[in-house]
Order: C-alpha cells, then structure tokens, then sequence
C-alpha cells in the first residue's frame, strides 16, 4: 500500500485541478483579462493541453464546468520520475477521484477502481502542502484566473489560427497579486499559495483571443516550489452550456488516506 499513497500523490502532482476563477473585475481595458472574464462565464469549455518540466510531461484532455464548486473530468498521459503514467480523473471541488492502471497493478481491494483524495483534508492531516499541488494543474478555471491578472502593457504578436479559428496572439505580463485580488474562492486561495510556496508574483503568458472574445489559447509557467516549475500550453474549445459530472459509485472508491495505513504491504 505503500506504493499506491506514492503513486496517488503522483497523480495528483498531474491532476490537481483548481475551480471558481470568478470575480468581481474583468480588466475591461485589457484584451486579455476581459478575454478570461467572458471565457469564465461560459457554462462550460473543453480543453486539451501539454505539460512540460524537469519533473512532469505529458498531455491530457477533458471537459471543465465553470461553476463556483469546480468540477471538471480529464485523461492525462504523463511521464514522471521514469514511470508513464495513464490517468482518468473526476474533480468535484477540493477532491479528486483518479483511475489508473497502474494502481489496480499495484495492489487495489477486490472492487476498487477508484482512488479518493481531499486534498483540503490531506494538506492539513498529513502536514504536507497538497493544496500546492492542487495548484500546479492544467485546469481552465485556473488559467482564466492567472489571466485577469494581466497587467501593464499588452503587446499583439499577430493574427494566428487555433484549431482553425482566427484569432489574435497576445503577450503580457501576469501580476499574480492582481489575479488573485480578482478571484474568489479556491482560486484566490491557490494562486496566493502559489506566491507563497514558489516566491513568484509575476508571470510572462501569452493568450490567443478570438473574435468573439474568447481565450482559444494560453501559454504560461506554473510554479509548484520554488525549484519546480512546468511550462502549460491549453487550447480552450467547445464552449456549451453546464455540464453535468458525477463522482463514482461508491463502492467502486477507496479513500487515498486508507492507503497511508501501515499495514497491507509495500
């Protein structure tokens, strides 16, 4: 069992997946962070994107609601520490239910597909940062927040296309104080970890807007200490109506603290 609680905190090294980037100020001089104003508001957004880092690569994809809980469920395929990891996983706010082979290989109860971890809960239980992780993620909500923190000159790099659609390529500076001012709920609570864990409070990004006023693009640098930091590229899409996503059975979950107990192995 020992292996599994290192292969979830893996896991969610890759999946933490932040939500409610909502707030009361959209930039409305700004491209930018008017763009991630409308972008938050639509009740919905596919989004594909690539990790890239000394620690974590590897690309994933899924469908986010941007309702004020968080919600969201993605497919990652990522490389850490020499091990390829492929994970399915459901967030519902602060916890994160993840499916992969590789934890039914290492050791899974009879009936357990799923791993449960609150990471609100673990981060104060087991005196470790989780929350930092949750952070660290490829989440649209998150993005969207760090982009209403745009700040000071906004320079146009050119009309580009993203996934067939014309838009307009920008580059600015983030100021992460600003975006979090400019947030609420757990996003302004993790981008402020950010700054706190990694010492940064300002990020070069750059946001790829449509016609209609839509991030269909966003490139930047997220900072999980500060040592580590993973280079996040997502093309938003798809923009619809809420979507509806559920937490697993039951009986098919098994809580990630169960796998810290000493006894069932290594």
């Amino acid at each position: 069992m020992r292996r599994l609680a290192a292969l979830a905190v893996l896991a969610v090294t890759a999946a933490g997946c932040g939500g409610g980037g909502g707030g009361s100020s959209s930039g409305s001089g700004d491209p930018i962070a008017r763009a991630a104003a409308k972008t938050a508001r639509a009740g919905s957004v596919r989004a594909d994107f690539e990790i890239a880092g000394s620690a974590l690569n590897g690309t994933g994809s899924g469908v986010f609601d941007n309702d004020k809980k968080g919600t969201g469920k993605l497919t990652l395929a990522v490389r850490s520490q020499g091990q390829s990891v492929t994970l399915d996983t459901i967030v519902i706010g602060p916890v994160l239910y993840m499916r992969s082979a590789v934890f039914a290989q290492a050791g899974l109860p009879p009936g357990k597909e799923w791993v449960r971890l609150d990471l609100a809960k673990l981060a104060q239980q087991q005196g470790v940062d989780l929350g930092s992780l949750l952070s660290s993620n490829p989440s649209p909500s998150g993005a969207l927040a760090y982009l209403r923190g745009s700040a000071g000159q906004v320079d146009k790099v050119g009309e580009e296309k993203v996934q067939g659609v014309d838009t307009t390529h920008y580059r600015t500076t983030i100021d992460l104080e600003r975006a979090a001012s400019r947030s609420t709920g757990r996003a302004r609570e993790a981008i402020r970890r950010v700054i706190r864990v990694s010492g940064v409070k300002r990020i070069p990004v750059e946001a790829w807007v449509d016609s209609a006023g839509y991030v269909r693009k966003v490139t930047y640098t997220e900072h999980s200490s500060r040592s580590q930091s993973s280079r996040i590229t997502m093309e938003l899409h798809d923009f619809g109506p809420h979507v509806s996503i559920a937490s697993p059975p039951s009986k098919t979950v098994i809580d990630f603290q169960t796998l810290l107990q000493p006894q069932g192995g290594k």
